[in-house]
């Protein structure tokens, strides 16, 4: 293998993170400048020009060249900070699980253990609704319909995990995590409340007729 077939063959892989879509039509002309303005003598490609490249990708498949109406870069912006907030809460909920136990056991000692089976279903959900809202967060700003309606029903079963929350009186024993979930809410109301507005739905519509 000469160098720069091995150099070749480095930028191919890291195009390949970029759309289908972008490389049928670009790769080989980015492809060619990337070539021809390498170092003389490279034989592979630089950690920072393999992150300027994938860092180009991750762009393009979040934030798509499309225009898109406020309403959706809005909530697109808030399913990201959703997936933040969810990590906030997930480490609300280990740092306080000692002290919700503790206030549990001393007025209802059978229920503690029940807590903390509770406790441990959040933690080890935390991260797949973490997934959840990034990956909701890419496929509304492609625009594509179905994420609208996916989003509207993981809206509802937030809605129902913080009204469960209530009934088992999270206000009293739990308030930082409750807090933390009220959070969450408030954030999926207004990011549904977008997605679903006129100006976001002839965003969408383009998207299924091309399907």
């Amino acid at each position: 293998m000469n160098d720069i077939t091995a150099l070749e063959r480095g930028y191919r892989r890291i195009l390949a993170c970029y759309p289908r879509s972008f490389r049928r039509e670009n790769e080989d002309e980015v492809l060619g400048v990337l070539l021809a303005t390498a170092a003389e003598g490279q034989v592979r490609v630089g950690l920072d020009e393999a992150w300027d490249l994938v860092r180009g990708a991750m762009r393009m498949r979040l934030w798509p060249a499309a225009p898109r109406p406020r309403a959706v870069r809005a909530a697109v912006t808030l399913m990201l900070a959703g997936a933040a907030a969810e990590l906030a809460t997930m480490i609300t909920v280990v740092v306080t699980s000692g002290a919700v136990r503790a206030a549990v056991a001393a007025r209802y000692p059978a229920a503690a253990h029940g807590v903390m089976v509770h406790l441990a279903i959040d933690m080890a959900a935390a991260p797949l609704a973490i997934g959840m809202w990034l990956w909701l967060a890419w496929a509304n700003g492609k625009g594509d319909d179905w994420a609208r309606m996916i989003s509207a029903a993981c809206f509802g079963l937030v809605t129902l995990s913080v009204l469960a929350a209530l009934a088992q009186d999270a206000a009293i024993f739990a308030p930082a995590d409750l807090t933390g979930a009220a959070v969450v809410w408030a954030i999926g109301l207004v990011s549904v409340v977008l997605i679903f507005t006129p100006a976001a739905g002839r965003y969408y519509r383009p998207q299924l007729a091309r399907q």
